[in-house]
C-alpha cells in the first residue's frame, strides 16, 4: 500500500513521500494524519505571514516563518522547508527589502502546494 501512495505522491513536487514514512518510523496513518493537520494549520500561517510584513515587526515575523519552516521540514514538505529557511535567514538579518521581494511568491507556492496536497490527501481518504 506505501508504494502505491509514494506514487500518487510523488505527483508532488516538493514532498518526499518516502523519507516522510522514515520519520514516521513507517507508521502510514500517523504520516497521513501529520499531512492533514499542515494542511489544516499552513493557510493560517500564510495568512498572518503575508498579512503584517513591515520592519518593525522583522522578529514577529522571524518567529512566524521560523515555525513553518520547522512543520514543513517535519512532514518532509522540502520546498517549503527550504523557501521558508531563506526567509528566516532574511528576517533574523533584518533584511526587509529582500523579504518584501520575495515573500509574496513564496507564499503564493506554499498555498498552491497545500491546495494540491489537499487534494492528494482528499482522494487517499476516498479510495
Amino acid at each position: 500500500m506505501a508504494h502505491n501512495l509514494n506514487r500518487m505522491f510523488a505527483e508532488l513536487s516538493g514532498l518526499d513521500f518516502e523519507k516522510g514514512l522514515d520519520v514516521f518510523e513507517g507508521d502510514m496513518d500517523d504520516y497521513i494524519a501529520a499531512l492533514q493537520s499542515f494542511v489544516k494549520n499552513t493557510p493560517a500561517a500564510i495568512d498572518k505571514l503575508r498579512g503584517f510584513i513591515t520592519e518593525e515587526n522583522l522578529p514577529e515575523y522571524a518567529i512566524n516563518i521560523h515555525g513553518l519552516k520547522s512543520v514543513s521540514a517535519w512532514v518532509c514538505a522540502r520546498n517549503i522547508q527550504e523557501g521558508a529557511a531563506e526567509l528566516d535567514t532574511l528576517a533574523k538579518a533584518g533584511d526587509f527589502s529582500a523579504i518584501a521581494a520575495k515573500n509574496g511568491k513564496f507564499l503564493d507556492d506554499t498555498d498552491a502546494f497545500v491546495n494540491e496536497l489537499k487534494t492528494l490527501l482528499e482522494n487517499y481518504s476516498e479510495g
